[in-house]
């Protein structure tokens, strides 16, 4: 006799095969209008070692987009000697009873940020140009001072002239071990300097990019299903085996081009087909 099951309870016994899925971290990463989630800034040097001041630019004055490429370009204030622009999303990461704590993050998250990008770089000599994607932590430093890059929480990856992956990631630190953590930042940097004539200048170009909270935290691996990673959401698609297909509730799972539920459990990784229960 066959028996209909309420979805509800299914739900409530197999949510627990999704419990380690990554966490996005970005922010409408589409999003550089004037009142998105990325910011834009500039650390000012004069002489080239001399910090003078950080200035807040507009993102749409200096980002571009063309189909999924988004190209984020060098800024000159035409009296600086050294220039490091910033476009970055920025997340608390303070210890709690602090202005920057935030409960997303626990020790030992891994922070990922990955995807594709390419650069250009304009000047009499670029070869001191630094043009990255990075991962990093800011806080205090020993003489006190705050927002100062964190070395053993931060990564970078340097950009070259041909579209290539990427791929950076962080261990969120204990911050009951050390509190002087505050915030994160995921992005992209472009330094410049005056090479005697005029400012150098560059860009970068990026396409598919994602940041998140990797899915084990708690030693949990990613989830796959038949081999494929699920997306945050509990996606997964199989192209022209059954499209997307949703699986945070896996063996039973929702076919989106069937519009109903169906009991399938996991075929593996080298499949070449699978059964599956349909229910009325």
């Amino acid at each position: 006799m066959k028996k209909r099951i309420h979805m509800l309870t299914l739900a409530g016994v197999l949510c627990a095969a999704f419990a380690q899925a990554n966490t996005p971290l970005l922010v409408d990463p589409n999003d550089f209008s004037v009142d998105g989630d990325w910011i834009a800034g500039a650390n000012q040097f004069q002489p080239v070692t001399e910090w003078v001041g950080f200035a807040t630019l507009d993102v749409p004055d200096r980002v571009s987009i063309d189909g999924d490429a988004v190209t984020f370009m060098s800024w000159d204030d035409e009296t600086s000697d050294k220039i490091e622009s910033f476009l970055f999303q920025e997340f608390g990461a303070g210890p709690v009873g602090s202005p920057t704590a935030n409960e997303l993050f626990e020790a030992g998250d891994v922070i990922v940020f990955r995807g594709e990008a390419s650069a250009t770089r304009t000047g009499a000599d670029t070869s001191n140009m630094i043009v990255r994607a990075f991962v990093k932590m800011l806080g205090f430093n020993e003489l006190g001072w705050e927002f100062q890059t964190k070395p053993d929480h931060t990564q970078f990856h340097n950009i070259g002239p041909v579209n290539e992956p990427f791929e950076l990631s962080v261990t969120f630190p204990d911050l009951s071990v050390d509190d002087s953590f505050q915030v994160l930042q995921v992005g992209f940097e472009i330094t410049t300097e005056f090479d005697g004539s005029d400012m150098d200048s560059g860009t970068i170009t990026f396409r598919n990019i994602e940041a998140f909270i990797e899915g084990e935290a708690n030693g949990e691996p990613d989830v796959f299903y038949a081999g494929m990673l699920v997306d945050a959401n509990g996606n997964v698609d199989t192209g022209d085996f059954l499209g997307v297909l949703h699986v945070a509730h896996a063996p039973w799972v929702y076919v989106f081009d069937l519009a109903r539920w169906v009991y399938m459990p996991d075929p593996g990784e080298e499949f070449s087909g699978a059964w599956a229960f349909l229910m009325r």
